[in-house]
C-alpha cells in the first residue's frame, strides 16, 4: 500500500474527484480552529503557514504544533511552507520539518524560476518532503485582505499558458504546479468567474498536480468545476483571518472589561472551525482519511 503522505491524498484526490482545502493559519487558536473541523468530519488535512505567517508564528513552532495535533488526533495533517519566494526561506521550511513546501518564483524571470525550483525540489527530495509546488504566473490580489472595490481585470494572455505549464513542470521536476485560471488573492465585491476550458487545456498537457490559490471568495460552483475538471487542492486565507477578527473584535466590544485572553477567543475559534467546517463538506475532504 502507497505511503499516506500528501502525494497520496491528492492522487486520491484526483481521483476520486474531491479536493484538499490547505487553510493557512498565522496563531494557535486559528489551527485549533481547523482541527476541530478536520476531526468531526474525519478529513485528512493540510495547513499552511505563508512567509508572513511563519515569521509571525515561528516554523519550529509550527511544525511543533501541527506534530502534536497529529498524534492527539490521529489525523493525517500535513503542513506547508505557502508562497516561499527565496530559496533560503523554502530551505529554511524544509529543514525546520515541513512537509511541503510551495515555491512561488512568479517574480523572476522563467528561466531562472526553472534554475531555482529545480534545485528546491533537489533538497526536497533528499530531506523526505513529500510534495513541492511550484509557479511561474502571479496570482493577482493582496494576500488576505477584504477589498471594497473591483477584483483584478484578467486579458487572455494572464492566464497559465497550458505549453509553459508543460515545460515548467518537466524541467523542474515539481509535484504540484499553481495555476492562474481567474482566482485572486483577497475577497472582492465580486470575485471573477473561473475560465475551467482553460485548466481543461492544462490538465491535457499537464504532468503534475493542478493547484488552485485564492480560493476564498470565489464562487462555489466555480470551485467545484475546477476539482471536477483535476484541481487536487484549494487554498482558504482570507475568509478565515475575517472570521477569527470580526469575532474577535464583536467578542472585545461585548465584553469590553475581559482581559482573560481564554474567555475571549473561544468565539474566534469557533468562528474558524465553521469556516472550514463549509469548505471541507462543500469540496468533499470530508471521511477521506
Amino acid at each position: 500500500m502507497a505511503k499516506k503522505d500528501l502525494r497520496y491524498y491528492y492522487a486520491k484526490a484526483r481521483k476520486e474527484g474531491f479536493a484538499l482545502v490547505q487553510f493557512n493559519f498565522c496563531t494557535a487558536e486559528q489551527l485549533q480552529g481547523i482541527v476541530r473541523a478536520g476531526v468531526k468530519h474525519n478529513a485528512p488535512l493540510l495547513v499552511g503557514t505563508s512567509e508572513g505567517d511563519s515569521k509571525f508564528l515561528g516554523k519550529a513552532q509550527a511544525v511543533a504544533l501541527v506534530e502534536s495535533y497529529r498524534k492527539e488526533t490521529k489525523l493525517p495533517i500535513f503542513l506547508n511552507f505557502d508562497h516561499g519566494k527565496s530559496f533560503a526561506s523554502v530551505k529554511e521550511a524544509i529543514e525546520a520539518g515541513y512537509d511541503a513546501v510551495h515555491f512561488d518564483g512568479s517574480a523572476y524571470p522563467f528561466k531562472e524560476n526553472i534554475a531555482i525550483t529545480k534545485k528546491i525540489v533537489a533538497l526536497a527530495r533528499k530531506k523526505g518532503v513529500s510534495v513541492v509546488e511550484g509557479e511561474f504566473m502571479e496570482i493577482p490580489g493582496k494576500h488576505s485582505m477584504v477589498h471594497s472595490g473591483e477584483a483584478p481585470i484578467f486579458s487572455e494572455d494572464s492566464f497559465t499558458d497550458p505549453a509553459e505549464a508543460k515545460e515548467f513542470a518537466g524541467k523542474t521536476g515539481v509535484d504540484a504546479l499553481a495555476v492562474l485560471i481567474g482566482t485572486v488573492h483577497g475577497v472582492y465585491k465580486e470575485n471573477p468567474r473561473l475560465d475551467i476550458r482553460q485548466l481543461q487545456e492544462i490538465k491535457k498537457r499537464g504532468i503534475c498536480f493542478m493547484v488552485l490559490h485564492g480560493g476564498s471568495g470565489t464562487k462555489k460552483r466555480d470551485l467545484l468545476s475546477a476539482v471536477k475538471t483535476g484541481v487536487v487542492k484549494v487554498n482558504i486565507s482570507t475568509e478565515l483571518r475575517v472570521a477569527f477578527t470580526k469575532t474577535l473584535r464583536e467578542t472585545i466590544e461585548k465584553y469590553p472589561k475581559e482581559i482573560t485572553p481564554y474567555k475571549i477567543l473561544p468565539p474566534s475559534i469557533l468562528a474558524v472551525e465553521k469556516v472550514a467546517e463549509e469548505h471541507i463538506l462543500f469540496l468533499g475532504s470530508a471521511n477521506k482519511v
